[in-house]
């Protein structure tokens, strides 16, 4: 049935796009029961949501502490890194702004 539909649609597609019709001549009706509307049902009382599990609190412990500690390291020389690629990019872009301004001047060493 749903494949007989779907033949009905395709023909139908091709003649729109084509405007002629198929070489293949065949009016397929679509079950009643695809063409039915469909009617949904409504909930009596509303839905009641339980509330999520409460978390338990993390134990403290000595290798989660040091790697916390290193993550933190490693954030910090991160961000340094990020300072001094800043600095250097506009250091370079001032030099090279003001070869172009003032031609006289050559880059900087």
């Amino acid at each position: 049935m749903e494949r007989d539909l779907l033949i009905a649609q395709t023909m139908a597609f091709v003649q729109a796009v084509t405007g002629k019709k198929p070489e293949a001549d065949v009016q397929v009706e679509p079950p009643a029961s695809l063409v039915s509307p469909v009617v949904f049902e409504t909930l009596e009382s509303p839905v009641e949501v339980a509330d999520p599990p409460r978390r338990l609190p993390v134990a403290r412990s000595p290798i989660r502490e040091e790697i916390e500690g290193r993550v933190a390291a490693f954030r910090a020389h991160q961000q340094r890194f990020d300072r001094e690629r800043d600095k250097h990019f506009n250091s370079v872009l001032t030099g090279i702004r003001a070869a172009i301004t003032d031609p006289s001047r050559g880059p900087s060493p």
